[in-house]
């Protein structure tokens, strides 16, 4: 090892770290917020100086230079996201950097994308992750990222950014092949030795081949250095977030090694998501936080804090997206509300509900507004209606962002509703907002966006795809998110 947790450099004073800080805008050093605590590695911890846990808790943003791409979104200054995960609850926020290359001119990169939100993260009392976004293979073969990127890239940043300790450098973000730790490792290491140079004391996040999914050979083989914490990303396209899966990804690691997932994210099957990132807050979201929440000292940041990149938080015009979908869900979680799926927490539960027939008694149509998810708590119409449907009367007006349908019944195959029309009621009367054909999902969130809302409507015309099972309409519940 090349250092010790005993040796690690402090500021003189108070007024140095300030200073350096103020440095970065050239501002008077008195105008700045004092520094955070410095961060380093101890055992499968990351802390601050005091010893205290620190495990880095917050969300992704848009990398600068991107924020003007999407021609169709309505784009805000990075700034604003970065106060927005301030103001969310965030300790940290990631700052991807994504277009470097062999000749960037890193000063004038540095001046525009960097510098100003490392400076607002110092004024607002956050971390910040400077996140070389590489998404690419490493090596020497074409198309590769030759080490000396990487390194020009580094030996420029560490002595900007080294004496700032709410600084965090994230070294490579997604290596891809060769597949080979041993191989990432003799590419990566003199990388670390550059910034430790400039750089001795700056918490360092490393990834890993295959998109950083590799994490595992660093508990044989780790970095040579003491204040390395390591990455991984997980997506839905990974499996189900069991436990068992997770504490194979990267939880049986982290008994042993400081971690940081650096990425994760979800929304539904979609305009908001893709092949990767398809999956609900119900069935994806809620078990991974539980695992999270029972390993408090595993740091996370939620990818992304954006209406372009999927899977992003908000629409294009800047709309949170709740229920399934991760925006609010995050937003909840670092503000620490209690983990709960959206479709047993919403405004329409207790709400009275008429519906067109039902099988019994026991699953009659006030299931679908009863915060019950099971199977117990589903609404069942009877045999021979040809087009079930269920009529919510809520409390009082409000505004509808979305709706939850949440159907089919656990084991059940082709069970789901295959093709239904949503409507609300205002005082303009009924109106159409969404007429789904094809249906495969037990979890469908339904975008609405209308105000003034008193009432919802699920008329449903083919209510399953089985052949072998009675063909009725299986509901657990109608979820309405405000």
């Amino acid at each position: 090892m090349r250092r010790t947790g005993t040796t690690r450099r402090r500021y003189a004073t108070l007024a140095t770290a300030m200073a350096v800080a103020g440095m970065l805008a050239g501002a008077p050093a008195g105008a700045q917020t004092a520094p955070l605590p410095a961060l380093h590695v101890e055992g499968n911890r990351v802390v601050d100086a005091t010893g205290a846990d620190q495990p880095l808790q917050g969300v992704s943003v848009l990398a600068p230079e991107q924020n003007d791409v999407c021609p169709s979104c309505n784009s805000r200054p990075t700034s604003e996201l970065v106060a927005l995960a301030a103001e969310w609850g965030s300790d940290v926020v990631r700052l991807p950097v994504t277009e470097i290359g062999a000749t960037t001119d890193l000063a004038a990169y540095d001046a525009e994308y960097i510098a100003p939100y490392v400076q607002q993260a110092v004024d607002l009392g956050v971390y910040v992750i400077v996140d070389l976004h590489l998404v690419r293979d490493y090596g020497d073969t074409a198309g590769a990222v030759p080490r000396s990127t990487v390194e020009r890239f580094w030996e420029y940043i560490a002595p900007r950014y080294g004496d700032i300790p709410n600084v965090v450098f994230e070294v490579f973000n997604e290596p891809i092949d060769p597949a080979s730790w041993a191989t990432w490792k003799a590419y990566i290491q003199p990388v670390v030795d550059t910034i430790r140079v400039s750089a001795p004391d700056t918490l360092l996040l490393m990834g890993s081949p295959q998109w950083s999914t590799m994490l595992g050979g660093a508990l044989s083989d780790p970095i040579d250095d003491d204040n390395t914490a390591y990455v991984y990303h997980l997506y839905p396209n990974q499996g189900a977030p069991t436990e068992a899966l997770l504490d194979a990804k990267f939880g049986d690691a982290a008994e042993e090694i400081p971690v940081v997932v650096t990425e994760f994210g979800w929304n539904p099957p979609g305009a908001y998501s893709d092949s990767i990132t398809a999956g609900t807050t119900t069935n994806w979201g809620v078990p991974f936080r539980s695992y999270l929440d029972a390993r408090p000292w595993i740091g996370w940041q939620a990818w992304i804090l954006d209406n372009f990149w999927k899977p992003q938080m908000f629409d294009a015009d800047w709309n949170l997206l709740g229920g399934e979908h991760q925006g609010q869900f995050v937003r909840d979680w670092l503000a620490g509300a209690p983990n709960v799926s959206p479709c047993a927490d919403h405004d329409a539960v207790g709400t009275s509900v008429t519906v067109s027939s039902a099988r019994s008694a026991a699953y009659g149509g006030d299931n679908l507004t009863d915060g019950d998810c099971s199977d117990a708590g589903r609404w069942l119409s009877a045999d021979g209606d040809a087009t079930p449907t269920a009529t919510i009367e809520l409390a009082a007006a409000q505004e509808v962002s979305s709706v939850g349908v949440y159907s089919g019944y656990a084991g059940g195959s082709g069970v789901v509703l295959v093709d239904f029309t949503l409507e609300v009621r205002t005082a303009a009367g009924w109106q159409q907002v969404a007429a789904i054909t094809g249906n495969t999902q037990a979890a469908r969130e339904i975008p609405v966006g209308v105000s003034d809302v008193d009432g919802l409507r699920l008329v449903i015309t083919d209510p399953a795809a089985s052949t072998t099972e009675a063909g009725i309409a299986r509901v657990h519940e109608l979820a309405v998110h405000g």
